[in-house]
């Protein structure tokens, strides 16, 4: 076997020792079931139009939350508005406003949920529909990052992205 032979045979079976250095941490069992229980919650709050568990969910301190328009969206917007951002910058308070105010009944779908979490921090992202009355209204991706506070878990920020069905 030639010398380059060797090392790359060398080289592979370094990877496959240090493999499991590089492996996912597993998630903590029960923290990923808690934080399950905050999408159900955050869910269950818009169903219900209700803007003080809504506020409850997050961290006050330390919340951010923004949105990114998608390409077509922000095209649109852009047209009719030249001084519109990409990037719009809110709260949870305003959206917990519009959700107890709403006229209409109001939705978000989530699928493709992934929690990463080692107990004492979390991730989560998914896709996500927004609805109104049953009709979607906008899609996308979205992202959290969540605490585990002496209350519980708490949202500390929320990203998503806004795409037109």
């Amino acid at each position: 076997m030639d010398a380059r032979r060797k090392a790359g045979w060398g080289f592979m079976v370094a990877l496959l020792v240090c493999a499991p250095v590089f492996a996912r941490t597993p998630n903590d069992a029960a923290a990923e079931a808690q934080v399950r229980e905050v999408i159900r919650r955050f869910d269950a709050a818009i169903v219900a139009g209700d803007g003080a568990t809504l506020r409850s969910l997050f961290r006050p301190q330390s919340s951010a939350w923004a949105s990114v328009l998608g390409e077509s969206e922000y095209a649109r917007l852009k047209a009719r508005r030249p001084e519109a951002q990409r990037i719009r910058p809110d709260t949870y308070e305003n959206f917990a406003k519009m959700v107890e105010t709403a006229k209409r009944p109001q939705r978000e779908r989530f699928t493709d949920i992934d929690i990463r979490t080692d107990g004492a921090m979390a991730s989560v992202s998914f896709d996500y529909v927004y609805e109104e009355d049953g009709v979607a209204q906008n899609r996308g991706i979205e992202s959290w990052q969540l605490v585990k506070a002496d209350d519980g878990w708490k949202i500390v920020s929320m990203l998503y992205s806004v795409h037109r069905p």
